[in-house]
């Protein structure tokens, strides 16, 4: 485990290596530094707030960069790695850092749905008959109700479309024919899962907007067996982060 003066040394030494007099972009790390660069981004939450830190005078790519492009290379990750891009792989992979996109788009989940709206293409949004064969053809596959990870994973449409549209998962299930999984049944390691689930994507310990916007399971559900939401963040990852 780095400490935060660590990392900034790290940032100050690449900025050596490439004889910069200003700061070292994300490239440079990437290029010159044995330290992931997530590390760095998970740490300062930008790469901008990082060289700042390290006593750089920050540059403003942000502004510079067109909401055209920053979508089109969302797409393009999307294409290499066969689905949406996480908060990591684009960090990892992608030519700008997520945190580029939460500036410019207000949040990674607006930038993907900028990126990924489902429509046809001849430009109209898919219907709701549309989803719900959909998501009958997935629960075919699987012999079975599909699970929010299920669509995410299989179907040709996002699973966030579905509680987008209907409500809640729950909800869509309804609407297609299926009757959900009552809450007291899921087991209880399945919701924190979920949570998990959610951290690796976001690349950050999700919030409860988090949950309603991309979670397999409802806010309610948490609170029903947690007793609150911050009980269930706690169950989740107090164990994790020790």
């Amino acid at each position: 485990m780095y400490s935060d003066e660590e990392l900034l040394d790290e940032i100050r030494s690449v900025a050596e290596q490439v004889e910069n007099k200003r700061a070292p972009s994300l490239q440079d790390f990437r290029d010159h530094s044995s330290i992931a660069d997530t590390t760095v981004l998970r740490r300062f939450d930008s790469w901008q707030a990082a060289v700042e830190q390290a006593g750089f005078e920050p540059h403003e790519p942000t502004t510079a960069i067109a909401d055209a492009d920053l979508i089109a290379e969302l797409q393009r990750l999307a294409d290499e790695v066969d689905r949406i891009p996480t908060i990591p792989q684009m960090n990892e992979h992608g030519k700008y850092a997520a945190s580029t996109y939460k500036n410019h788009f207000g949040s990674w989940s607006a930038a993907v749905e900028e990126a990924f709206d489902d429509t046809t293409e001849a430009g109209a949004t898919v219907s709701n008959n549309e989803l719900i064969a959909e998501l009958q053809r997935v629960a075919d596959e699987h012999q079975r109700p599909p699970r929010f990870e299920d669509m995410r994973d299989h179907g040709h449409h996002r699973a966030r479309t579905y509680t987008d549209r209907f409500g809640s998962w729950d909800d869509a299930l309804t609407a297609a024919g299926f009757e959900p999984r009552g809450s007291h049944k899921i087991p209880t390691s399945d919701l924190l899962a979920d949570l998990h689930r959610l951290r690796d994507e976001l690349g950050e310990q999700p919030a409860s907007t988090d949950v309603v916007a991309d979670g397999e399971y409802g806010l309610a559900t948490y609170q029903r067996r947690f007793g609150s939401w911050s009980a269930a963040v706690e169950a989740a990852f107090s164990e994790t982060e020790s």
